[in-house]
C-alpha cells in the first residue's frame, strides 16, 4: 500500500482498492491487446464537441496508417454521468415529471380554495381600500399569509421528504448506483426546497389576489353580507379542476400500469426452485489458474467437497444463474449453410457442471442431463432450451443434431445435442424483448473463465451452511473468499428492486393524486353550492323538486370531470412510453388499466360532486328567502 484516496472517493463505480495498469505496446500484436476505456479531465475552455473533434480526426489518422486493424474504428467522447443507461435517464426524467404533476395537482388545489375563500372576503378587501390600502399592500397581504401557510407545510413536506430518501436508500443499497450518485440531503437541497415553496405561492396564490383587489369598491360595499354572490366562479377556477383531473389521470395510469407490473413479477411461476438454495461467487486470481485445465480441474474437485456437506441435496457451479441473464454466442446448425458471418444466429450460452438443472428442479424433458462422463476427451455435448428448439429446430427433434460454437472469430468442436430443459429466463427477468432461446455446455468441455457461481439446494434454511461452504473452499486454496452470498430467493430480489422502487413512487404519486382531485373537485363544488344556496331556496319555493336541483348543480361538475378525462387519457398515452423500462409483462398502453383509471376517477370525482349536491336538497326555502 502507498498511498490512501480520500474519503468517499471511490472511482469509478464503487471501487476502493486501485493498482497500476502496466502497458507493454510489445506484448500484443497490434488489434489483439485488451480494451481500455479512456477518462480524462477536460482543460478548463475545453467542450466536450471540442474534444470530440479531435479525437475523431485522431482516430481518421490510424484508420490510414493502420488500415488493417483500424478500419472502421472511430472515438466515441462523452461525459461521465452519460455513461449511465439512457433507459434509465428517461425512467428519472418520467419521475420528475411524475413530481411535477403532484406539485402542479397541489397548486391547483389551493388556487381553488384561496378563490373560494378571496370571494367570501371581497367586502373586507372593499373596506380596506375604501380606507386608503393600496392594491400592491393587499396583495402583499394576501401572499404573506399563504407564505406562512406553505412554509410550515414545507418543513413538514422536507421531514417527510427525508424519511422517503432513506427508504429509497435502503431500497437501492441491494444493487447500489456509483457513488457520485447519492440520496444524501445538501445545502442545494435545501435550497431547491425553498424555492419551491415560493414558487408554489406564486403560482397558487398570485391569481386570487390579483382577482380579489380587482374588484368595483361601490358593488362591493353595497353588496352587504353577500360578497359571495358578487365573485362569480370563474372559468380560471373550472380550468384549475380540469388541469387536476387531467394529471391525476395521468399519474393513476401510469400507477396502474406499476402496480400491474408488481403483481406480475409477484405471482409469476418462475420455471425452476428458488426456496432453500444456497448461492456465492467464487473469483479465481488468473496469475494462479491461468489454464482453461486448472481451473477445471479445481471446480471438479471443489464439487464433491460441498455435495458432502450436511444438509446440501444438490450443488452445482455455472457461470450465471437462473433469471440473472446469461451472454450471447453466434454458432453454426449443422447441414445449414450461412452465405456471410452475419448470417450466423446467435443465442444465450450457460456453462454448468452436472447437478445444475437437478439443484433447481428443471425437469430434462428430451433426452439426459450432463453426468461426470462428459468431461474434455469425451464427445463434446449440448443442451438446448425449448425456445431454442422451436426457433432452431422447426421439426421438433433436436436430439442428435449438432452445432458448433463460434467465439473469438474461432470455431468449437461440434456439440452434439443430447437433452432438452424448459426455458430458465437465461434472458434475465428485467429484458423482455430478448429471447431467451440458449443452450447450456458442461464446465469440462468450454473455456470457463476464472469467475462461477455456486448453488447448493439444502434442507434447512439455506444461508446456515455459508461457514461450511467456505471451509470446503478454504480446504482447496486457504487465499480464496467467497462473496455475494445470498439465498436464491435474495437474488431473484435483487434483480427485480428496480421494478418495486418504482412501482412502488408511482402508486404513492397515484393515491396522492387521487386523493387531491378528489378534495379539489369536492371543494369546489362545496362552495359552488353555497353561493347559489339563496338560488335553490328561490327554486324550491317555486316547486323544483331535490332532484332536479342535484342534477342542476352536479351538471358543471361533471362537464369538469369529462373534459379532465378526455385530456388525462391523452397525456397518460403520452407519459407511458419512457415508463416501458420498468414495465414487466405489462402493455404501456394497457386498455384494462386505462379502462379502471378512468372508472376510478370518474366514480370518485361524481361521488366529490354529488355529496355537496346533495345539500341543495335540504335547504330551507324560508331560510334562504330570509336571508335574500
Amino acid at each position: 500500500i502507498v498511498g490512501v484516496a480520500p474519503e468517499g472517493f471511490q472511482f469509478p463505480d464503487r471501487e476502493e482498492v486501485w493498482t497500476p495498469l502496466v502497458l507493454d505496446p510489445t506484448a500484443h500484436e497490434r488489434g489483439e491487446g485488451p480494451g481500455y476505456m479512456a477518462v480524462a479531465r477536460l482543460r478548463d475552455g475545453v467542450s466536450i464537441d471540442e474534444e470530440r473533434a479531435e479525437l475523431t480526426t485522431f482516430a481518421q489518422r490510424l484508420e490510414q496508417e493502420y488500415p488493417e486493424t483500424n478500419e472502421g474504428i472511430g472515438a466515441t467522447v462523452m461525459l461521465f454521468p452519460d455513461l449511465l443507461n439512457p433507459e434509465m435517464m428517461a425512467m428519472i426524467y418520467t419521475m420528475l415529471g411524475a413530481v411535477i404533476g403532484v406539485l402542479l395537482i397541489a397548486c391547483a388545489n389551493v388556487a381553488n380554495l384561496l378563490l373560494a375563500r378571496v370571494s367570501v372576503r371581497t367586502r373586507e378587501v372593499a373596506v380596506r381600500t375604501a380606507l386608503g390600502a393600496g392594491r400592491r399592500r393587499v396583495i402583499a397581504q394576501f401572499m404573506t399569509e399563504l407564505m406562512i401557510l406553505a412554509g410550515i407545510g414545507g418543513v413538514l413536506g422536507y421531514g417527510i421528504g427525508q424519511l422517503g430518501v432513506e427508504w429509497i436508500d435502503r431500497m437501492a443499497n441491494t444493487e447500489p448506483p456509483p457513488f457520485w450518485i447519492t440520496f444524501d440531503a445538501d445545502h442545494r437541497v435545501v435550497l431547491f426546497v425553498i424555492a419551491m415553496v415560493v414558487l408554489s405561492c406564486i403560482i397558487s396564490g398570485l391569481v386570487p389576489a390579483l382577482r380579489a383587489t380587482a374588484v368595483n369598491v361601490s358593488d362591493a360595499l353595497k353588496d352587504e353580507g353577500r360578497g359571495s354572490s358578487s365573485f362569480r366562479m370563474s372559468r380560471f377556477s373550472a380550468g384549475l379542476v380540469v388541469t387536476e383531473v387531467a394529471l391525476s389521470c395521468g399519474l393513476l395510469v401510469m400507477a396502474g400500469l406499476m402496480t400491474k407490473s408488481i403483481t406480475q413479477l409477484k405471482t409469476q411461476d418462475l420455471p425452476f426452485a428458488t426456496q432453500n438454495i444456497f448461492t456465492a461467487r467464487l473469483r479465481l486470481p488468473a496469475e494462479e489458474y491461468p489454464e482453461v485445465e486448472e481451473r477445471v480441474q479445481f471446480y471438479e474437485q471443489l464439487l464433491p467437497r460441498m455435495a458432502a456437506l450436511p444438509g446440501v441435496e444438490a450443488v452445482t457451479l455455472s457461470d450465471g444463474l437462473p433469471a440473472s441473464g446469461n451472454g450471447m454466442r453466434t454458432f453454426e446448425i449443422e447441414g445449414e449453410s450461412y452465405a456471410m458471418e452475419e448470417d450466423r444466429p446467435a443465442a444465450r450460452e450457460g456453462i454448468v457442471t452436472p447437478g445444475y438443472f437437478e439443484t433447481f428442479q428443471a425437469p430434462v424433458m428430451e433426452g439426459r442431463a450432463f453426468t461426470e462422463m462428459d468431461r474434455s476427451d469425451a464427445l463434446p455435448v449440448s443442451i438446448v432450451n425449448e425456445t431454442f428448439v422451436r426457433t432452431f429446430f422447426p421439426d421438433g427433434d433436436p436430439l442428435g443434431r449438432r452445432m458448433r460454437i463460434i467465439a473469438d472469430d474461432s470455431a468449437w468442436a461440434w456439440t452434439t445435442v443430447v437433452g432438452v430443459v424448459p426455458d430458465l429466463k437465461m434472458e434475465g427477468i428485467g429484458d423482455q424483448d430478448a429471447s431467451p432461446a440458449g443452450y447450456y455446455i458442461p464446465i469440462s468441455q468450454s473455456p470457463v473463465g476464472t469467475m462461477v457461481t455456486m448453488a447448493l439446494r439444502t434442507r434447512g434454511a439455506p444461508m446456515s451452511i455459508t461457514p461450511d461452504v467456505r471451509l470446503a473452499v478454504e480446504s482447496l486454496d486457504a487465499n480464496l473468499p467467497i462473496y455475494e452470498t445470498l439465498s436464491m430467493e435474495e437474488r431473484i430480489a435483487t434483480e427485480t428492486w428496480f421494478y418495486w422502487l418504482f412501482g412502488s413512487l408511482f402508486m404513492a404519486f397515484g393515491v396522492i393524486a387521487l386523493f387531491l382531485a378528489a378534495v379539489g373537485l369536492y371543494g369546489v363544488m362545496s362552495f359552488a353550492v353555497n353561493r347559489r344556496t339563496q338560488e335553490m331556496g328561490i327554486r324550491m319555493a317555486m316547486g323544483a323538486d331535490g332532484g332536479r336541483l342535484v342534477r342542476l348543480v352536479m351538471r358543471r361538475g361533471v362537464i369538469q370531470l369529462g373534459l379532465g378525462l378526455f385530456i388525462g387519457i391523452g397525456l397518460a398515452a403520452l407519459a407511458a412510453g419512457p415508463l416501458e423500462v420498468v414495465l414487466y409483462r405489462v402493455n404501456a398502453r394497457d386498455p384494462a388499466v386505462f379502462g379502471l383509471v378512468v372508472a376510478t376517477l370518474a366514480l370518485t370525482g361524481l361521488l366529490a360532486s354529488f355529496v355537496p349536491a346533495l345539500r341543495v336538497t335540504r335547504v330551507d326555502p324560508v331560510a334562504a328567502l330570509s336571508a335574500e
